[in-house]
């Protein structure tokens, strides 16, 4: 896209190319280099102002502790213990002490406010006496200035107490529960100048009060001289003044104003110092620039030159190959990259033969690759649709035989012997379980048929035993028998019951109290909280709430109860309440409650016994697993109502209700139409 933007004799010629490309990089790189000159000059002038704006905020941050120190020394001079005891000796050597300790302090004064004397003084006699100080300040004013601090310490206009004499900054306050006695210090500005002024590179601090007067300045001459620059170019908290004339050069000015007092500090640098660096770095980058310009100029009159012949030469070997002449003469003398592009060129032309007929060599040999690819795919094309009807095949028969046909086989696939050897295991595996569901069927017929026959006889002839004779024997044979028949419809249903193909409507109320007069319940009670309708198969449901129901009561009731350590299937005594109903029960009375789930979908039977231990509750679902065995018990009541479960695809849990008696949920029910009007209801 970008050759087509230059024009024709541009793109036909290496060497305006390269003058062209040649003279776009030394003029981006002469306008990197003017924006990094502008770039440089303005960066560096913004740093020269914000270093001096800074310069002036750490001094008057400095200025500012020293004079919030100073007012804190004089707040404990004035409450220490030689002025509460208004001993003047004691005061006199109290001041002498401060002014050797603190070096901030070059005189002290105790003063009488009221008579306007000096009682006691101290201190340098280079700043000045207390005549002097007095004189010179004016006796009234002078005193004036400690009775205004009320507590507070006041701090003097800066003065020379008389001719020739160091300037001075008087600090006075107030001595605590003494009326009309003050403390006054003197501090020697040429000293807090020299302490408290830092150095600045190149440049001084010079700090102004509120009328312009120099009060603190290195250089010594200027103190309580008027500044030249005017207090009103300090506009805000800090800030900076370019280019002022002050003295015989201009001077860079930044201020900051401080807290603790009104004074202004400014660091002041000359603007040649000032912007010294800039204008090192501003010489450099011009150098720089024509440097680049200059190597520019050599590098085109040189290597490019030279680049331009060697390219025109390639250029007119290349178009010689393209039309076929391979004896084209090449120069190999060349000892640089360009000779080894001859050299390369050369080999090129040698081994272009030799490459042409391995190109037809290749072009046939793919040719014949592809056909056999071709042939290949369409071999693939066939197993594969092939494959797919054999496996949909496969997956009819299959599903008839999952669906109850299990007369159906498969064909095997001869031309596949993975699919071949897949429909053989699937024929011996179908002709096992066919074979085993008709001995299954067998042994129900036997169950149902051939063993029920003679036992409806045995117990006939047991019952017209019991009529006839009295024997303890009876009763335990006719129990037996019992038992027999029961086991076979339990059998019966393990068997036989494994889908549910028809389900009608059932409701909850309805089976539960069905069922409930099919178990011997004794003194046994039925709880309905809730009456849904659901889809099941009558007859199963019927199973499902027999053997809950029968659980409960055999395993619940006192006269059947056995030790807490072995309770499985386990019911309640006892007098309870359920369901808002009062119902007074004996001692051997089990409630067993039935209700719905709500969001479970689902319905729970639960009694208020002792429950069944959860280290029990995955044995008692076992087939022929109980600890009733003496009492009748079979070990297939649990089984039978988790595999009914299973047939309808319902969930069956099993916990611990409410009152901790065993609590059987079975969820995921499918409820039909809405519930029935039948309330909770006992039974």
């Amino acid at each position: 896209m970008t050759r087509r933007l230059l024009p024709r004799f541009v793109r036909k010629r290496y060497a305006v190319k390269f003058a062209l490309a040649l003279g776009l990089v030394t003029l981006a790189i002469a306008a990197v280099g003017g924006y990094s000159y502008l770039h440089a000059n303005e960066v560096i002038g913004e740093e020269t102002r914000d270093g001096l704006v800074t310069n002036a905020e750490i001094q008057a941050q400095n200025l500012d502790e020293w004079l919030t120190r100073m007012e804190v020394q004089m707040r404990s001079i004035s409450e220490s213990a030689a002025f509460q005891s208004g001993d003047d000796r004691d005061i006199n050597l109290y001041l002498w002490s401060v002014v050797e300790r603190d070096r901030d302090i070059d005189a002290a004064y105790y003063i009488d406010t009221r008579n306007e004397t000096v009682l006691t003084s101290t201190g340098s006699a280079s700043v000045a006496s207390a005549e002097s100080v007095t004189t010179y300040y004016g006796r009234q004013e002078f005193t004036a200035l400690a009775q205004q601090s009320h507590g507070d310490v006041v701090i003097s206009d800066p003065f020379r107490p008389s001719e020739g004499a160091a300037p001075v900054l008087l600090f006075a306050t107030t001595i605590p529960e003494r009326p009309n006695r003050a403390v006054i210090a003197v501090a020697n500005l040429r000293d807090i100048s020299e302490t408290h002024l830092h150095d600045i590179n190149a440049g001084r601090f010079v700090v102004v009060d509120a009328a312009g007067t120099v009060v603190l300045a290195e250089d010594e001459s200027r103190l309580l001289e008027t500044d030249a620059l005017e207090t009103t170019r300090y506009d805000s908290a800090s800030g900076f003044v370019p280019g002022q004339s002050l003295g015989d050069s201009k001077t860079e000015v930044g201020f900051a104003r401080m807290e603790a007092h009104d004074w202004v500090v400014t660091s002041r640098v000359p603007t040649g110092e000032a912007y010294a660096l800039r204008a090192d770095i501003l010489t450099q980058i011009l150098a720089t620039l024509f440097v680049v310009g200059a190597g520019a100029a050599l590098l085109a009159a040189t290597i490019g030159r030279d680049t331009v012949d060697a390219v025109r030469t390639l250029g007119s070997s290349a178009r010689e190959l393209t039309d076929g002449n391979l004896d084209v003469a090449i120069d190999r003398d060349r000892e640089d990259e360009f000779g080894d592009l001859y050299e390369a060129f050369d080999v090129m032309r040698v081994s272009l033969r030799d490459q042409i007929l391995d190109a037809e060599r290749a072009r046939e040999e793919a040719e014949s690759a592809r056909r056999e690819a071709w042939d290949e795919k369409e071999a693939s094309e066939r197993r594969r649709r092939h494959l797919e009807r054999t496996a949909e095949a496969y997956g009819e028969v299959m599903r008839a035989c999952a669906d109850g046909d299990l007369a159906e086989r498969i064909d095997p696939d001869e031309e596949s012997e993975a699919m071949a050897e897949v429909a053989r295991s699937f024929n011996e595996m179908m002709a096992d379980v066919q074979e085993r569901n008709e001995q299954l069927r067998t042994v129900s017929n036997v169950l149902s048929h051939d063993l029920r026959n003679p036992l409806n006889v045995a117990v006939g002839r047991a019952e017209l035993l019991a009529d006839e004779t009295e024997s303890d024997h009876v009763e335990p044979l006719v129990e037996s028998l019992d038992r027999i028949d029961a086991i076979i419809d339990d059998a019966l249903v393990l068997a036989l019951q494994r889908r549910v193909e028809d389900t009608l409507p059932v409701a909850l109320s309805d089976v539960a109290r069905r069922s409930w007069t099919h178990v011997d319940t004794g003194d046994a009670t039925l709880v309905v909280d809730e009456n849904p309708r659901f889809a099941a198969d009558p007859d199963l449901a019927a199973h499902v709430f027999e053997n809950l129901f029968r659980n409960s009561v055999e395993h619940g009731s006192t006269g059947s109860r056995i030790p807490s350590d072995d309770a499985v299937e386990h019911g309640s005594t006892g007098n309870r309440t359920v369901s808002g109903d009062a119902v007074e029960h004996g001692d051997d009375g089990v409630t067993v409650t039935v209700g719905a789930l709500g969001d479970a979908r689902g319905f729970y039977v639960e009694d208020d016994g002792p429950g069944i231990p959860e280290s029990d509750r995955a044995s008692v679902l076992e087939p022929g697993y109980t600890t009733n065995r003496a009492g009748g018990g079979t070990g297939f009541g649990l089984p039978i109502v988790l595999q009914v479960a299973d047939a309808h695809g319902w969930d069956l849990t099993l916990c611990e209700s409410a009152s901790g008696g065993a609590r059987f949920e079975l969820s995921d029910v499918e409820r039909v139409g809405r519930d029935t009007d039948d309330a909770a209801s006992l039974v």
